[in-house]
């Protein structure tokens, strides 16, 4: 096989896993939902995934953030046994339109307006 040639099981990452996206995350319950690209919804455990990539503990996981994962059968059935998350790229970092950021109208003088009362 030639070094350009690709892998056919590899994802688009480069990588083994399944892609997905964390749809949901239930930190009292210690569970969280990752939808599929097929759309199929899958559900894991904080205490049975095993983490690796850039998020060291669950509380690092966000809603919307893309996941590799791998797929094992419990005791409940079909569950997400191994979670991968990636470096966050520059527009994952900071959208536009983030809390962090200011509003320009934040920056204008207050205007006096009359009071509809003293018309």
């Amino acid at each position: 096989m030639a070094a350009e040639e690709t892998d056919a099981l590899s994802s688009p990452r480069g990588d083994f896993f399944h892609q997905g996206v964390i749809t949901k995350l239930f930190p009292s319950n210690n569970t969280g939902v990752v939808r599929t690209e097929s759309g199929r919804e899958l559900t894991f455990s904080y205490e049975l995934v095993v983490l690796v990539g850039e998020a060291k503990s669950p509380l690092d996981l966000k809603v919307g953030e893309p996941v590799g994962y791998d797929l094992g059968w419990t005791s409940n059935g079909l569950r997400i046994t191994k979670l991968k998350t990636y470096p966050k790229t520059g527009a994952e970092i900071d959208p536009p339109g983030s809390e962090g950021q200011r509003n320009q109208s934040e920056d204008l003088p207050p205007q006096n307006l009359p009071d509809k009362d003293s018309q």
